[in-house]
Order: C-alpha cells, then sequence, then structure tokens
C-alpha cells in the first residue's frame, strides 16, 4: 500500500493541474465533449486555476527548500 502512496509524490499536484488543462483545451478547442465534464463560457476560469494550483505547488515546494 506504501509503494502506491509514494507513487508520483511531488507530482501529483502537476499532474492534476496538467489533466484540467488538457481537458479545457479538448472541450473548447477541439469541440470534442468529454463525459462529467462540464466547462462552460468561463472557460478561462478553469484555466487560471489550473495554472494557479501549479503556481501554488512551486511556491510552497520552493519554500520549503
Amino acid at each position: 500500500m506504501n509503494a502506491v502512496l509514494q507513487f508520483g509524490a511531488g507530482y501529483r499536484t502537476y499532474i492534476i493541474a496538467a489533466v484540467l488543462l488538457l481537458v479545457v483545451v479538448v472541450e473548447k478547442g477541439l469541440g470534442i465533449d468529454v463525459p462529467g465534464i462540464e466547462v462552460g463560457p468561463d472557460w478561462l476560469t478553469h484555466v487560471l486555476a489550473a495554472l494557479g494550483l501549479g503556481t501554488l505547488r512551486a511556491g510552497i515546494a520552493g519554500a520549503l527548500k
């Protein structure tokens, strides 16, 4: 069980942010419907949230060093 938790340690937040960006690009850029995801007309908010999440994680990691 511990090995599963250690997978991607330190990169999980970046993976979540990248997936969020990918979903927005697929939904709005390519026009493909992703089941379970509803990106409305305020799609830029989702992009900024993903970028903010990645930046926040990088800032915390930098502050802990």
